[in-house]
């Protein structure tokens, strides 16, 4: 036989399951996607980024979703996805040598 009260204190348990889920892992991992989609749609010419494939450079061209980036010291060009980019390298470093 099953009481109100067992009914109740598992729909609480479950209500708290839910929101600790919610607060804990979906709201974090879409605003994770917001803020890198925010970055890759305000990417312009002359940013230093860096990509997940660990390329840094300089961007010297944006054409849709592709990113030229010039890196390298003979200022070798590459084309990468706009959707790779990382990040800004805020950070100001001097080159060696």
């Amino acid at each position: 036989m099953n009481t109100g009260g067992t009914t109740g204190i598992h729909a609480a348990a479950l209500i708290i399951l839910l929101l600790v889920l919610f607060f804990g892992f979906i709201l974090p991992d879409s605003r994770a996607k917001r803020a890198k989609k925010t970055l890759q749609e305000s990417l312009k010419v002359g940013d230093r980024i860096f990509t997940q494939s660990g390329l840094r450079g300089v961007i010297t061209a944006i054409d849709g979703d592709t990113v030229l980036l010039e890196s390298g010291p003979v200022g070798t060009e590459l084309e990468i996805a706009r959707w790779s980019v990382l990040g800004i390298d805020r950070a100001d470093r001097k080159d060696a040598g």
